[in-house]
């Protein structure tokens, strides 16, 4: 049965348990069909235009997940980004903030309060912070219209306090300040500026002093920067009024951070602190009083600044492999958000680690830009390691835009919806059955992309991960069958063809890097030992293509031994075939576990259980996903009629794709993600 005809059958099927439906509701009232649908909504979904009509009232509202506020107490994946306290007070560089905030995934901003210099931002009432003229160079005078605008689009605000470099306080007070032991005077970091002492309670008092007053200023959360004793410039010299040991600095720190929590307890206000990378991986203090164990106890947020550009030296004991940490984004922060989550949580469960992440240009290796996806690199690697959320930092406000998903279209979330699992085939001219034009493909990118479709691949469908797709983002899953030559063609130059889907997938990914991560299911027929010229058809580059396909993520599945039908076969035959073509596929790239299986021209075997597992030459095979032909669009993952040995998909043709997509987009009911 071909793909059409199965899809005709299905939508058969369901018209009957619709018209059921009507007749319950005719025979023993609306309410009872009601009851029907409520149970099994699919019919009244998928039926045509003037049924649809009929039975959309009676069905059951979205049973989505909503995203929360953010407050204290409830989980938001924050996305921000950092402004200066001088940007605070340009027209355009806030102009510029905001148009992110509105057109981009960004929900969060980080504003100076307490810049690098001891200015504030806006006029303050703290007694001492007038003494000393912190309030000299203020950028913002009416804050509470300023916040306004930010409340009103539910954007989450993040006071930065620049806590003990402080050089306004420690030239009106030198006694509070750190002393110089060569010259009696205030010592001067690496920039000439002094620092308060962080052992002084005067010191400790006005940083809190100015935290209460940020939460009042209606702030979600105070966080302390240079929350540390000094790093930089002639430290040998620096002299404190209490012994410079570790375990005073320690305890400094983590009592400064308690007594501000404290004060801060009755605000509804996050409490948190920024740290050294290197801070992530030693277990000493570092000679700035930073230990994770002892500052996690008392804060909601811990954020590392693990930019990559800060590893001078690589990891610590990774032997040289991440010498060179700027090439590097998604391991750099995978593994030191990974430390920072699992150190801070065994004295705090519920702390969030939400890391600082690079946007700005490398100075310690080959001074590169990072571009946008060694940036989605660095956003990938903090999620994946547990952190929740990231900020960006790019001290001159300009921010790298195509590293952000854009806004809209957006959706309410709903993830009990469903997601299309679409089926190509080959890629090339003319058009025909099993051949769609790289035109018609193009089109079919753009179609998606504007709808607000989001790719995922198969395994992270299954696997749970569908919620990484962005908050308000509908998943949609590229599935290519059989490895044609269409799908991956290299010219003689060695390039990509542009006119073959992955050339076409490249350039609509380079064109919109953010917005279309390179995300398809390549199912691939081996026809021996080695990738031959059922290999996309170039023996000669055939384990190349499947490197550059992994490397770029991509997923890589079985579509059986040379793509025969498994229907007729005996059970010892089945086996064979998909034992030996997962073994083969896992072979010839080492480290791979190939987890889907898409069945050719949907035939299954006899026995579907061997479909999952079975075994061959004692080797045993263990398949985790099967697709199908045809069918339509595939339930959630969250919802009952979800099963992972049984997903449709839906024939990408003109027909086909413009029948299924108008159904998807119907009220409730493609799946939108909640976000990560």
């Amino acid at each position: 049965m071909n793909s059409r005809s199965r899809n005709a059958v299905v939508l058969a099927v369901l018209a009957v348990v619709l018209l059921m439906t009507l007749i319950i509701s005719l025979l023993f009232g609306a309410d009872l069909a009601r009851a029907a649908l409520h149970r099994n909504p699919t019919p009244c979904y998928f039926t045509g235009e003037a049924i649809w009509e009929l039975c959309r009232a009676w069905l059951p509202p979205a049973a989505g997940a909503s995203s929360s506020t953010g407050r204290p107490g409830q989980s938001r994946y924050i996305k921000g980004i950092y402004v200066s306290h001088y940007a605070l007070g340009s027209p355009e560089f806030v102009a510029h903030v905001k148009d992110l905030l509105e057109t981009t995934e960004l929900n969060a901003v980080v504003m100076d309060v307490k810049g690098d210099r001891g200015h504030l931002v806006y006029p303050t009432q703290v007694p001492l912070a007038q003494q000393i003229g912190a309030g000299s160079q203020v950028m913002v005078r009416d804050w509470p219209a300023f916040m306004q605008w930010f409340k009103e689009r539910n954007i989450y605000t993040i006071a930065r306090i620049v806590t003990f470099k402080d050089n306004r306080l420690s030239a009106a007070y030198p006694n509070w300040a750190v002393r110089d032991a060569a010259t009696g005077q205030v010592w001067k970091d690496g920039e000439g500026l002094g620092w308060a002492d962080p052992m002084r309670q005067e010191v400790q008092d006005y940083n809190i002093a100015l935290a209460v007053e940020a939460a009042r200023q209606g702030f979600d959360e105070i966080q302390f920067d240079y929350v540390r004793f000094p790093s930089d410039g002639a430290v040998s010299r620096a002299v404190f009024s209490g012994p410079n040991t570790a375990t005073n600095r320690i305890a400094t720190i983590a009592g400064f951070l308690a007594r501000a929590r404290a004060a801060l307890a009755p605000f509804e206000v996050k409490v948190s602190a920024d740290i050294f990378g290197y801070t992530c991986w030693v277990t000493d203090d570092l000679g700035i009083g930073q230990v994770i164990e002892a500052m996690a106890p008392h804060l909601d947020v811990l954020s590392p600044m693990i930019y990559p550009s800060t590893f001078a030296t690589g990891l610590p004991g990774d032997g040289g492999v991440y010498a060179n940490a700027i090439a590097f984004p998604y391991e750099i922060i995978h593994k030191s958000t990974f430390r920072a989550v699992a150190r801070a949580r065994t004295v705090n469960p519920d702390i969030e680690v939400r890391p600082w992440l690079q946007d700005f240009a490398d100075y310690a290796f080959d001074r590169r830009t990072y571009t946008p996806d060694e940036i989605r690199a660095q956003m990938a690697g903090a999620r994946d390691a547990g952190g929740r959320g990231w900020l960006l930092w790019d001290p001159a406000v300009r921010y790298t835009r195509a590293a952000l998903v854009s806004a809209r279209p957006s959706y309410p979330p709903h993830t009990n919806g469903f997601v299309p699992v679409l089926r190509y085939r080959e890629i090339g001219r003319p058009a025909g059955p099993g051949v769609r034009t790289p035109e018609a493909f193009r089109a079919d990118l753009e179609r998606l992309l504007a709808a607000g479709y989001y790719p995922v691949t198969l395994a992270g469908m299954v696997e749970g991960r569908l919620n990484m797709t962005p908050e308000g983002k509908r998943p949609v899953v590229l599935t290519f069958d059989g490895a044609t030559p269409g799908q991956f063609r290299l010219l003689a130059d060695g390039s990509v063809d542009a006119e073959s889907a992955v050339g076409i997938l490249k350039a609509f990914h380079d064109a919109h890097p953010a917005d279309w991560p390179l995300a398809a299911v390549f199912f691939i027929a081996p026809d021996g030992d080695e990738p031959g010229p059922a290999v996309f058809g170039q023996a000669a580059s055939a384990r190349r293509k499947l490197e550059v396909l992994r490397a770029w993520g991509m997923e890589i599945g079985s579509y059986g031994m040379a793509g025969e039908k498994l229907s007729g076969k005996s059970a010892a035959e089945v086996q064979r075939e998909l034992g030996t073509s997962q073994a083969l596929l896992e072979r010839w790239l080492p480290g791979l576990r190939v987890l889907s299986l898409a069945l050719p021209d949907g035939a299954a075997p006899a026995d579907k259980s061997l479909l999952s597992r079975g075994e061959h030459d004692g080797r045993y095979y263990d398949y985790r996903i099967v697709v199908g032909v045809g069918g339509g669009l595939a339930p959630s993952p969250r919802s009952a009629r979800f099963d992972p040995y049984r997903i449709p998909r839906v024939e990408a043709t003109d027909a086909e794709l413009a029948r299924w997509l108008a159904i998807a987009d119907r009220p409730n009911v493609a799946y939108v993600s909640a976000g990560e």
